[in-house]
C-alpha cells in the first residue's frame, strides 16, 4: 500500500476566508493526504475541521516577533516528537512560524502565497527558507520570488449554483430586501476596510448606482472587528440604509450567485491588507455563473476579467478607491444586455478552469516532491520496461529476476535482461526464465560498456517508462510500484530518482558505506546549511543523480539526451540525469523507492572506483560543480597552511575536519556499526582524496582538449 502522504498544516486565522475555503475544497476530494492542523487562531474554522474529522490543535499566536518565535519553538518540539513527511503553511504568518520550525528539525516546509501581502522582504526571506512554493494565481508565482513555485489555482465549484429564483429567495431568508427583480449588486467576503465594501455602498448614493441594491455575504473578522458597524453608519450617513443588506455567513455562497446582476471584487490599498486581489475565487464563480464583475485594477482579477484585448470583457476593472467609477459602472451594467454580454464572456474565460479534483491533485504532487515522495497516496496503472544489464552476474541474477516478476503486475509489463558478453552461465539462467516466463527477454549484446548496454536495452524496450536496476542491487518489495506511482502524478517528472540503501559486512566495508547518503537524509530538501555544507565538503545527494541503480525515465527524456552513450563509468547514472535536467526535463526524487546494496570490501576497488568517477565528473562538470571544486580547494589549502604555519589555529583545522566527517560518522552511528568509527576517518579521507584527484585529472583533460580544438582551429582544415 502506497500510503497517503503525512502533512501538517498550519492554518493562521480561525475565519473562514479565501485561502481558508481553498484549502478546504481541495482536502475534501482527495485521499492522498493525512492530515493534521496547527491552528494560530480559534473561530468556525475549527468546526469545519472537526466536521471533517481532521485533527487539529489550537495554538493562539499574535503578530508580535516574541509571539511568533515562541510558537515556532513549540512547533519544533512537536515536530521532533512526531514528524509529518512535510509541513504546509498556508499564508504568511503561517510561513513565518513553520519555516524555522522546519528547519531546526529537518522537515520540508511548502508555502502557500495567497496574496500580495508584505511583498518585499519577507516575501524574499521566505523564498529563501521554505522547500517550495504554491502560488493559487500566476501573478503570485512572480510575486513569490520562490526558485520551485508550483500553481494550485482556486478550483471552480463542483456542483450547480441555484437557479436565479431559488438564490433570491434564499437572499431574501437571510435578511435581504429583494423586491421583484430589482438589479442587485453582491459582494462576498469578510468584513474588513480593505475588501472595499465601502466604495460598493458609496456608489448607491451616486447618480449611476441610483437604481440598485447591494447585500453583502460574508463574516466579520476579529482582525477588524468593528468594520460591520462602520459600514453599516456609513449607509445610514449617505443616505442608502434602505438598499444595503447584511446576509452574515452563507456556506458555500457561490450557490446564491445568480441571485446578483452584478458581483464587486473591490479589493484595494488602506495599510492594513494586501492592497490587490490575489487570485479572486469570488470573481472566478460569478464569470462561471454568467454573472459580469466589476473589480479592481490593475493586478490579477483584473486581467482575468479583461481578458485578450480583442475579446469582450467579463466585466469590468475601475481603479481602487474610487466609489465614482464603480457607479459609472453600475451604469453601464444597467442594461440587460450589456450584462448578458459580459456573462457569456467570463463563461468563456473560465471555461477551462480547473476543478477541486484536478486541484488537489496538484497540491498532493507540490507535496510530495518537496517531501520527497513523488507519487505518495497514488497506485500507478502505467506498464513498464525494467531494463537490466549483467557481465557474469550467475549468483545473483535468478534472485534480482524473482524479485522483480513478483512486482510485474500491470499488463505489458517487462524485464529486458542486456546479457554484456558473460562467460558464466549468466546468459543460459536468463533464457531459463524468459522460457518459463513471457515477460522475461533476454537481449545479447557482447563486449558493450554498461552505458551502451543499457541503450540497447531501452531500444528493445516495449514501453515508454523505462526504470533502470543494477545487478547487484536488491529491489525492495514495492520499489516497482512506488515508480509506477511517482509517473502517474498529473504532471509526472521525466526522470524519476530512487534511493539506495548501502550495507556492508565488516567494519571496513561498513566504513566505506558511510559515503554514501541514507534514503533518510534523500527526503529532507537541501536548506542552507546543507548547501553550505555541499560547497565546501562535497558528497550529498543529488536530484539529479540516480543512484544505486534506482532511477525510472520516460523513452522521450532517453532520446533527447541522446541515451547513456558509451560511458563504462559509475557515475554514467549522475551523468545521464544532468544531461535531462539541462534538457529541460522534471525531475523529481522518489525517496520511497528504495533498493538495496552492498559495499564490496576492498578497499583498492573502491579507491579506484571514486577515482574514476571523479575524473569522468572533471571532465563533464558544469559551471556550479567548478565553482564549487574551487570553494574547497581554497578552503582545504587555506585550513591546511595556516595550520601548519600557526599551531595555535590547529584546533580550528580540527574543528573544519570534525564538522566534513560528521555526515559518515552520524551514518555510521545511525546503522548501529560501531566497530566501523575507527575506520571512518581514514576510509572517508582516503576515498575523498581519490576523488578529488580524479577530478583535478579530468579537469586536466578537459583544458588539453580545449587547447587542442584552439589549436585545430589555427592551422585550419588538413589539405
Amino acid at each position: 500500500m502506497n500510503r497517503p502522504l503525512r502533512v501538517a498544516v498550519v492554518a493562521p486565522y480561525g475565519v473562514i476566508g479565501g485561502a481558508e475555503l481553498w484549502l478546504l475544497s481541495l482536502l475534501d476530494v482527495t485521499d492522498r493526504l493525512d492530515v493534521n492542523v496547527v491552528m494560530l487562531a480559534d473561530g468556525p474554522l475549527r468546526d469545519e475541521f472537526a466536521g471533517r474529522g481532521i485533527p487539529y490543535v489550537l495554538r493562539p499566536t499574535g503578530r508580535s516577533v516574541r509571539a511568533l518565535a515562541g510558537t515556532a519553538s513549540w512547533l519544533a518540539r512537536r515536530l521532533r516528537a512526531d514528524a509529518p513527511d512535510v509541513i504546509l503553511a498556508n499564508g504568511v504568518k503561517a510561513a513565518t512560524v513553520a519555516a524555522p520550525a522546519a528547519r531546526l528539525t529537518g522537515v520540508p516546509c511548502v508555502w502557500a502565497k495567497h496574496d500580495h501581502s508584505y511583498d518585499g522582504f519577507l516575501t524574499r526571506v521566505l523564498a529563501t527558507v521554505t522547500d517550495a512554493c504554491i502560488g493559487t494565481e500566476p501573478g503570485l508565482i512572480a510575486a513569490s520570488h520562490h526558485p520551485r513555485a508550483a500553481l494550485v489555482p482556486v478550483p471552480a465549484p463542483s456542483g450547480s449554483a441555484l437557479p436565479r429564483t431559488a438564490a433570491r429567495a434564499e437572499l431574501s431568508r437571510r435578511g435581504a430586501r429583494l423586491d421583484g427583480d430589482e438589479r442587485l449588486l453582491l459582494t462576498i467576503s469578510r468584513l474588513v476596510s480593505y475588501k472595499g465594501v465601502d466604495d460598493a455602498i458609496a456608489a448607491l448614493a451616486l447618480p449611476g448606482g441610483a437604481r440598485w441594491r447591494l447585500a453583502v455575504v460574508g463574516p466579520a473578522d476579529p482582525s477588524d472587528p468593528g468594520e460591520r458597524e462602520r459600514l453599516t453608519a456609513l449607509a445610514g450617513k449617505l443616505g442608502v440604509a434602505d438598499r444595503v443588506d447584511f446576509a452574515g455567513w452563507v456556506q458555500d455562497a457561490w450557490r446564491i450567485i445568480p441571485a446578483a446582476d452584478s458581483v464587486a471584487v473591490l479589493t484595494k490599498p488602506d495599510g492594513t491588507g494586501p492592497g490587490q486581489e490575489a487570485f479572486g475565487g469570488t470573481a472566478i464563480e460569478a464569470m462561471l455563473n454568467g454573472v459580469p464583475v466589476i473589480t479592481t485594477g490593475p493586478g490579477s482579477v483584473a486581467d482575468r476579467v479583461a481578458g485578450p484585448s480583442a475579446a469582450p470583457p467579463g466585466g469590468i476593472a475601475v481603479p481602487p478607491a474610487e466609489p465614482a467609477r464603480v457607479a459609472d459602472a453600475l451604469f453601464r451594467l444597467s442594461d440587460a444586455d450589456t450584462r448578458a454580454a459580459m456573462g457569456r464572456a467570463g463563461r468563456r474565460r473560465t471555461a477551462d478552469n480547473p476543478g477541486p479534483a484536478r486541484c488537489a491533485a496538484l497540491l498532493a504532487q507540490t507535496l510530495s516532491r518537496a517531501a520527497g515522495l513523488t507519487g505518495a497516496g497514488l497506485t500507478g496503472t502505467t506498464p513498464v520496461s525494467v531494463v537490466v544489464t549483467v557481465l557474469d552476474e550467475g549468483p545473483r541474477i535468478d534472485g534480482l529476476l524473482e524479485r522483480i516478476l513478483l512486482q510485474l503486475t500491470v499488463d505489458g509489463d517487462e524485464i529486458v535482461v542486456v546479457d554484456r558478453g558473460s562467460v558464466d552461465r549468466t546468459a543460459q539462467r536468463v533464457a531459463a526464465w524468459a522460457s518459463r516466463d513471457a515477460r522475461v527477454r533476454l537481449v545479447p549484446c557482447p563486449g558493450t560498456s554498461p552505458g551502451a548496454g543499457y541503450d540497447t536495452g531501452v531500444r528493445a524496450a516495449a514501453n515508454t517508462l523505462i526504470l533502470c536496476a543494477d545487478a547487484e542491487c536488491v529491489p525492495a518489495p514495492d520499489w516497482l510500484d512506488r515508480m509506477r506511482a511517482a509517473a502517474s502524478e498529473p504532471e509526472p517528472a521525466e526522470l524519476l530518482v530512487g534511493v539506495c540503501r548501502v550495507t556492508g559486512h565488516g567494519p571496513l566495508a561498513q566504513a566505506m558505506a558511510t559515503v554514501y547518503p541514507l534514503p533518510e537524509e534523500v527526503r529532507r530538501p537541501p536548506g542552507p546549511w546543507s548547501l553550505t555544507r555541499r560547497v565546501l565538503f562535497g558528497g550529498g545527494f543529488g536530484a539529479t543523480g540516480p543512484a544505486g541503480g534506482s532511477s525510472a525515465f520516460t523513452f522521450r527524456a532517453w532520446q533527447d539526451v541522446g541515451g547513456f552513450r558509451e560511458q563504462n563509468v559509475p557515475g554514467m547514472g549522475v551523468l545521464f540525469g544532468r544531461a535531462a535536467a539541462r534538457a529541460g526535463h522534471r525531475v523529481a526524487v522518489v525517496g520511497s523507492a528504495e533498493v538495496g546494496r552492498e559495499q564490496p570490501a576492498p578497499l583498492p576497488v573502491a579507491v579506484q572506483t571514486a577515482l574514476r568517477l571523479g575524473e569522468e565528473l572533471g571532465l563533464q562538470a558544469d559551471g556550479g560543480q567548478l565553482a564549487g571544486a574551487m570553494v574547497r580547494a581554497a578552503v582545504y589549502g587555506g585550513v591546511l597552511g595556516a595550520a601548519l604555519r600557526r599551531p595555535r589555529l590547529r584546533p580550528a583545522a580540527a574543528g573544519v575536519v570534525g564538522v566534513w566527517l560528521a555526515a559518515p560518522v552520524s551514518r555510521a552511528v545511525r546503522r548501529g556499526n560501531w566497530g566501523a568509527l575507527p575506520l571512518v576517518p581514514p576510509v572517508v579521507g582516503g576515498l575523498s582524496a581519490a576523488r578529488a584527484a580524479g577530478f583535478a585529472r579530468g579537469l586536466a583533460g578537459r583544458v588539453r582538449t580545449a587547447r587542442q580544438a584552439v589549436d585545430d582551429a589555427r592551422r585550419g582544415p588538413v589539405r
